[in-house]
């Protein structure tokens, strides 16, 4: 009989000591990670409400925006000729930008615009310089274009017109749907960066630095370089 009831003591013990075993922390209670691995709690952001604002029609602007740009040209030759009186300056990958592939367009701006455009990247990447997505980039789909290159344009694209800011040499699109990153953005890191750079737009508008429209349709920022009212 007193082996039975050691026995049942052991078994007792057992199933208690199992019950009580320490176990690993529950994730639910974890930080939140981007997916570089970096605890970072990212706000809850909504950028339509800014893009609401980056909403300058063209008939706002394209008289004014005229006079501040270069005179439209035919083709490839009268860039050039624009380029060698330094009415247009070659761009290249800076701070914050990079450079997509064009079709269209090419890789000058009036000096004016690509300062903007310089200040425009600086701005998006130091307000990233804190957090995990520190060195995410801003990807320029398009910036000059020639009366051909629209030309072809128009015939492709519906929203594209034939007095396009883009032949004045200070206009430029950023993407709204792409970002250069070291990782695959989550869709809540894709709205941060979203909001980011709207936010950033909104406050070069109100400084009467550019002109800008979120263009729905075409996934991208479209932004003009202003001087002055």
């Amino acid at each position: 009989m007193r082996l039975y009831h050691v026995f049942l003591f052991a078994i007792s013990f057992g199933l208690l000591a199992f019950a009580y075993w320490p176990t690993k922390p529950t994730t639910a209670l974890a930080p939140s990670k981007s997916q570089n691995g970096n605890s970072f709690q990212f706000p809850e952001t909504d950028p339509h409400i800014f893009t609401a604002q980056l909403n300058n029609r063209l008939v706002e602007y394209m008289d004014r925006s005229v006079k501040q740009g270069i005179q439209p040209v035919a083709n490839t030759q009268g860039l050039r000729k624009a380029f060698r009186a330094k009415k247009l300056v070659l761009v290249t990958p800076s701070k914050g930008i990079v450079l997509d592939t064009f079709q269209y367009s090419y890789a000058l701006l009036t000096p004016y615009a690509a300062q903007i455009l310089n200040e425009i990247g600086s701005a998006f990447q130091d307000s990233l310089a804190q957090g995990p997505l520190k060195g995410s980039q801003l990807i320029v789909t398009s910036m000059t274009r020639t009366k051909h290159t629209v030309a072809k344009l128009v015939r492709k694209n519906r929203t594209a017109v034939r007095r396009s800011p883009h032949l004045n040499g200070n206009s430029f699109d950023i993407s709204f749907s792409r970002f250069q990153a070291n990782h695959a953005l989550s869709a809540v890191e894709k709205q941060y960066l979203q909001t980011m750079i709207s936010q950033i737009l909104v406050r070069f508008k109100k400084d009467i630095k550019i002109w800008v429209t979120y263009e729905v349709h075409e996934e991208c920022l479209h932004v003009v370089a202003r001087k002055g009212v």
